[in-house]
């Protein structure tokens, strides 16, 4: 078992590496590179705003139904999935997506998408190419902050059904 966790972590720790290489676009593509980005994110910016109000209209209104038909598990479970997974998760698919772009037409690479429910990791490949290339990021901050918020209000209704929540000694009955 040792020896498994071994390999694990030494094939973990040799990719990471590879994923971090810094590769610059040229500099003749740069005025097309900013601009093309530019537009991915103000086409997907309404729709990532618009995903994560729905998210929450939805923990609002499982929230709704346990306080008016008492604790459910289920509903319970996703609203908190919803916050701790599905909303930070809500600009993965943007995120991804000028990620292909950049690797794909811009650096010649294949691009193979990474298996992760957080933008961090994509945000870390992407913040070089659009410092060097002057990438207009004030959508992408909007979100991140409008998606804290957004947490927060739906970390509420947590707390609001976690009160509902039966003790353990009440099923011993």
């Amino acid at each position: 078992m040792k020896n498994f966790i071994t390999v694990l972590l030494l094939s973990f720790f040799t990719c990471i590496p590879v994923l971090a290489e810094y590769k610059p676009i040229p500099k003749s593509l740069s005025k097309q590179y900013k601009a093309e980005i530019e537009q991915i994110i103000d086409e997907e910016y309404p729709q990532v705003i618009k995903n994560i109000n729905n998210e929450v209209k939805y923990a609002k209104s499982l929230r709704d139904k346990i306080l008016r038909n008492g604790y459910n598990l289920e509903d319970a479970i996703n609203i908190g999935l919803i916050q701790e997974v599905v909303l930070p998760a809500a600009e993965l698919d943007l995120y991804g997506r000028m990620l292909q772009v950049t690797q794909e037409k811009y650096l010649g690479m294949k691009y193979i998408p990474i298996g992760t429910d957080c933008v961090d990791p994509l945000d870390d490949i992407l913040t070089p190419y659009f410092r060097d290339n002057n990438v207009n990021r004030k959508k992408l901050i909007k979100i991140l902050l409008y998606e804290n918020k957004q947490i927060n209000i739906v970390e509420k209704y947590v707390k609001d059904v976690e009160k509902l929540r039966p003790d353990d000694n009440q099923n011993l009955d």
